[in-house]
């Protein structure tokens, strides 16, 4: 029981510390940029999907936005085609799993495996390896910090949940977004969102109007690095 305590508040402690200044990071992942750097990341998870992305891709074109999309291996090889235009695009491609099961609930050896699909997947559409992988969920434990450090591959979380997923109105998408963002947020949302699609193009616009710059996860965590 004591042990398992002691797990919890470490995890806890990983998650506020988590950032650029934080020694944490070297060693799991980044769930936040520095506070002191007016940029923030916009994520995508569970791509790509058979229908939307041409939409997201028109949208983040159109404002010269590079995301980041965290795709699920399964649906990478299914839709190749769009998987190669998002390289195309020049968009950050990161790792969601093959097949985007509850990780936290399998073994150090079934995670490391999940992992490798996604990244074989994409290298043979000719894409290199992904330097990120986010968990179906957002949920770790040490077993997956253990697969993640065999790996040598960071975990990529986020600080700012829109909940597009629930159903949530492109109106709500939007307020939470202009009126939660802060200096170094990892923004979550989702591929194949019709209403995270009607919000990004004033998300996008609300952002910049607010002086933030909107860079690839990769960048902001090399700039934590310089």
């Amino acid at each position: 029981m004591l042990r398992k305590s002691m797990l919890v508040i470490l995890a806890l402690f990983i998650v506020i510390e988590w950032g650029p200044l934080s020694d944490e990071r070297a060693k799991y992942g980044i769930a936040k940029g520095n506070p002191f750097i007016k940029e923030v990341v916009i994520t995508f998870d569970d791509g790509p999907r058979e229908t939307g992305m041409q939409e997201l891709d028109a949208i983040l074109s159109s404002y010269d936005v590079k995301a980041t999309f965290f795709l699920v291996g399964k649906f990478a090889e299914r839709f190749s085609n769009i998987t190669l235009m998002l390289h195309r695009q020049g968009y950050e491609l990161a790792n969601h799993t093959y097949t985007h099961p509850r990780l936290y609930q399998d073994h150090t050896a079934h995670i490391v495996r999940q992992a490798e699909r996604c990244d074989e997947v994409l290298e043979r559409l000719g894409i290199r390896k992904t330097r990120f992988l986010r968990p179906p969920g957002g949920h770790f434990n040490m077993e997956i910090f253990n697969a993640m450090r065999r790996m040598n591959l960071p975990l990529g979380l986020w600080s700012l949940n829109t909940a597009d997923y629930t159903g949530r109105p492109a109106e709500e998408i939007y307020n939470l977004v202009i009126g939660s963002a802060r200096n170094g947020d990892i923004i979550l949302m989702h591929s194949g969102m019709p209403n995270t699609v009607e919000a990004l193009p004033r998300v996008i616009e609300g952002l910049k109007r607010r002086g933030f710059t909107i860079i690839r996860l990769e960048d902001m965590w090399n700039s934590g690095n310089t």
